[in-house]
């Protein structure tokens, strides 16, 4: 996982720190931050690398060119990190291959909001809260036999799998 730091608002920024920190400690998941717009605090005690970057050095590394990204994103990165002419990235996460190619970005930064439903996956913030939620508690483990992969909920025991 890498995230690209800092997302303008502290409080995503630490969390989702916080949450990278869990998801290398609970799940053995290699993360990484590329400080491509530093405006907070120094980052101490990461388990992974951090690295100072600018915003066009990332974009012709990770973003520009990449099929792979191509194929799992709504927009092409042009437009989904351009704004108005300008490279948006900081506050967005991705998910980086063994090579260190990024194979999936999110489009919208962590603290993202008001965009309404359907737009949680495309949130930094959102897709790490996801993953570094247990698996037990993102599925009804003991009544996967009774789901057919169409249910917001579960039938037997209303835990919400949406």
């Amino acid at each position: 996982m890498r995230y690209y730091a800092d997302a303008d608002i502290r409080e995503m920024h630490n969390h989702a720190i916080r949450l990278l920190a869990d998801l290398h400690d609970e799940h053995g998941i290699a993360v990484e931050i590329d400080r491509i717009d530093e405006h907070h605090d120094p980052i101490t005690d990461f388990p992974g690398e951090v690295r100072r970057l600018t915003p066009e050095e990332v974009y012709e590394r990770d973003l520009k060119r990449n099929r792979a990204l191509n194929a799992v994103i709504e927009q092409a990165p042009s437009e989904a990190f351009k704004r108005y002419g300008k490279l948006d990235i900081a506050g967005n996460v991705a998910i980086v291959d063994e090579e260190g190619s990024v194979q999936w970005a999110s489009t919208l930064p962590g603290y993202a909001d008001g965009y309404g439903p359907g737009f949680e996956s495309q949130t930094a913030m959102d897709f790490l809260e996801d993953i570094a939620t247990s698996p037990s508690n993102r599925i009804c483990v003991e009544c996967l036999h009774l789901l057919d992969g169409d249910e917001n909920f579960c039938p037997n025991c209303g835990n919400d799998l949406s």
